[in-house]
């Protein structure tokens, strides 16, 4: 055991100090934590055994008279994860270039008819002939970069004559946080009193990552000296919205300012006086110490409107790079740690860079958006295209070849039907409105789905019957239809999503009916039908603290399971409400609000009329309240409920925090307005 590691005597004092206060639960925490030390070092130095058998990722060595051959073998991974082949032949006299990365290789949502191990194969046939080379796609989504390493040396046993790696977007270190990774957390907002001093230690702990791949890859590539070409992901800047609703671990007076001060800057850019939003921006990232989204959005729009295309560039990559440090889900992303740390290592280690953000900058002439990409890395058709011909660029010289421009390299014909591009669009459209996006980027993506074939409406209306109903996708017979359409990645995705994390996603299914209405297709009045019979308040009422209506994106899970109750992150909480026609309401509410000031209330508003202004309480209340008819309309209506400032103190929560991620626990750090444990609506009698 380390007695000098700084987060042992940390904890250990602390211990000390817990046993004069006689506080058992936290003395208990503690020592389960000094436990932990010895063991865990021991379990994370424990060597890997291996099998007899040699496998590379899903793909299981087999020798023939011709050479050794890998064939697909279930190796325990779901089969989508992996590129769709099912045997990699034995070495012949092509040079073999071997793709490693994760989703952004697989080529997600294009994936298996098109990835850009298959643009780059055809680029390389172009450029080269058929007979030269052969690309090996060992790309897998959700690669994390250990396995990345792991898999690299593996794939040592395919004898390369290159590797590509395209890979960077799953490397944040609160996806799946270590033990030590927490205590590092906690000793850096002990030490800093800031979560400021936490993202400081997220990123030093990622660029020690980054720097452990570039080692990684120095000493594999030793045993077989080949080139290594980087591919560095680019980021969706334009187009992806990343926001929180509050800052995070402030006091109340912060967290009012904070509100204040973004509420009252989206007021005036919505006016078009952007000019004095601008000061606006620097003060909530002077509030948050750059720990969210929100000023950078601000002054990203300001330096859009101005015309300075650099500007807005620079606040779209610390608005991406808020979310480096938010302990909770967001969307996967290739930080400017990790650009940069890799830019500075790469020559060093003998990695050659192909460097997206700055190539796709130079060929748009701004920041990368939806011209390139299907969501927040996932690449477009073009964005595939133009990231491959860069990469057989870089490559061809280092292979002996004659070089070729990128430019002349992207003239080739992928040969991608209009089918496959338009069930691409169709599945990003979902996918954006799954993770909370707006509702004009969901609309682009429909609508260029049905431009590039207007056959896709059929898996449009099919995806609108199960996403509707209340029984699972899977038992549905319109997903069972959709199936016998024959799309992989359709059926992937859809699939995926509706079973794990089904929820009534209002925006997409607007979206989805404009889009069908607007080329000639009625739609609107049958999807209203259902979504009338499924959900409209019945006899029996309905709950909305439910996850089918509770659920806002996969990108903040705002329901808490033990036992069910829905969390307000947010001051304003706005939840669906379907009624078959206009009727008059029973609501039933039972809620408390954690951290309140004396005298404060709750309002719940329908369709924007205020119903009831509620005394807040700190236990839990059911307040009775009701609706006239006349505020009440067929189909979707809108329930709002405005939640009290929070009264919490920042030094009590900040301790809070790192007690609880001391013993290896994540924990909320946005102030919690208020908590609804259920929500029901009858019919009034």
């Amino acid at each position: 055991m380390n007695y000098n590691d700084p987060h042992f005597r940390n904890a250990a004092h602390r211990l000390a100090e817990l046993f004069e206060s006689e506080e058992g639960e936290r003395i208990l925490r503690l020592i389960t934590q000094l436990s932990t030390f010895p063991h865990q070092a021991i379990a994370e130095k424990k060597p890997v055994t291996t099998s007899a058998k040699i496998r590379v990722g899903t793909w299981e060595a087999v020798d023939e008279p011709s050479g050794r051959a890998f064939v697909r073998v279930n190796a325990g991974d779901p089969w989508h994860l992996w590129a769709n082949v099912q045997r990699i032949p034995p070495k012949g006299s092509r040079r073999r270039v071997v793709l490693l990365g994760e989703s952004v290789a697989r080529g997600l949502l294009y994936d298996p008819q098109f990835n850009p191990a298959l643009a780059l194969q055809e680029i390389l046939n172009a450029a080269c002939g058929p007979s030269e080379f052969q690309v090996v796609d060992l790309a897998r989504t959700d690669l994390t970069h250990e396995r990345l390493q792991s898999l690299m040396t593996a794939a040592l046993h395919l004898e390369p004559d290159a590797f590509v790696i395209f890979s960077g977007n799953n490397w944040n270190p609160l996806a799946k946080p270590s033990n030590e990774e927490f205590r590092n957390m906690a000793y850096a907002l002990r030490k800093t009193g800031s979560w400021r001093g936490v993202r400081e230690a997220c990123e030093a702990s990622l660029a020690a990552k980054v720097n452990q791949v570039l080692r990684a890859v120095k000493e594999i590539v030793g045993q077989r000296p080949i080139p290594v070409v980087f591919v560095l992901p680019e980021f969706n800047l334009a187009d992806w919205r990343t926001d929180c609703d509050s800052p995070l671990l402030l006091n109340n007076e912060q967290t009012q300012a904070w509100l204040d001060a973004r509420h009252e800057a989206e007021q005036l850019l919505q006016g078009n006086q952007w000019e004095k939003a601008e000061p606006l921006g620097h003060r909530l990232m002077q509030i948050d110490e750059g720990t969210t989204a929100a000023g950078p959005n601000i002054l990203a729009e300001v330096s859009r409107r101005r015309g300075d295309r650099d500007g807005a560039r620079k606040f779209l990559e610390m608005g991406r790079d808020a979310s480096l440090c938010w302990p909770f889900v967001q969307s996967p992303r290739c930080f400017t740690v990790i650009q940069q740390t890799l830019r500075d290592g790469a020559n060093a280690h003998g990695v050659h860079i192909v460097d997206l953000p700055r190539q796709f900058t130079q060929h748009l002439g701004e920041a990368s958006d939806r011209r390139l990409f299907l969501d927040y890395c996932h690449l477009s058709l073009e964005g595939i295209k133009i990231s491959m011909a860069h990469t057989a660029e870089t490559l061809l010289p280092l292979l002996n070849y004659p070089g070729k421009s990128w430019k002349q390299l992207t003239e080739v014909d992928m040969k991608v039907s209009a089918r496959v591009n338009a069930e691409a669009h169709f599945l990003a459209a979902v996918h954006n409105a799954n993770w909370g996006q707006g509702i004009d980027i969901v609309r682009h993506h429909v609508r260029t789905a049905l431009d590039c074939d207007p056959g896709i409406a059929r898996m449009m209306q099919l995806f609108l019957d199960f996403h509707i109903r209340r029984v699972p996708s899977t038992l549905c017979q319109s997903f069972e239809a959709l199936c016998q359409l024959n799309s992989i990645a359709a059926i992937t995705l859809l699939q995926n999503h509706a079973v794990s994390r089904k929820f009534l996603n209002t925006n997409l299914i607007t979206a989805l009916v404009d889009g069908l209405e607007e080329a000639g297709i009625p739609t609107r009045a049958s999807i209203e039908d259902l979504i009338t019979s499924e959900h409209a308040v019945q006899n029996g009422g309905v709950n909305l603290v439910n996850t089918f209506y509770a659920t806002g994106s996969f990108s903040r899970s705002l329901m808490d399971y033990r036992p069910e109750f829905y969390k307000a992150t947010a001051r304003n909480t706005t939840l669906p409400l379907v009624c078959d026609k206009p009727q008059a309401l029973n609501f039933a509410l039972t809620m408390k609000v954690p951290d309140l000031n004396p005298d404060q209330t709750i309002s719940v508003r329908l369709n924007g009329s205020l119903l009831i202004e509620i005394p807040a309480t700190r236990s839990w209340r059911t307040s009775n309240f009701s609706a006239p008819a006349r505020l009440v309309h067929r189909g979707l209506n809108q329930i709002e409920i405005g939640w009290p400032m929070s009264a919490w103190s920042g030094e009590k929560h900040r301790e809070h925090v790192a007690e609880r991620l001391e013993v290896g626990e994540a924990v909320e750090v946005t102030p919690m307005f208020g908590l609804i444990h259920s929500f029901r609506v009858s019919h009034a009698q």
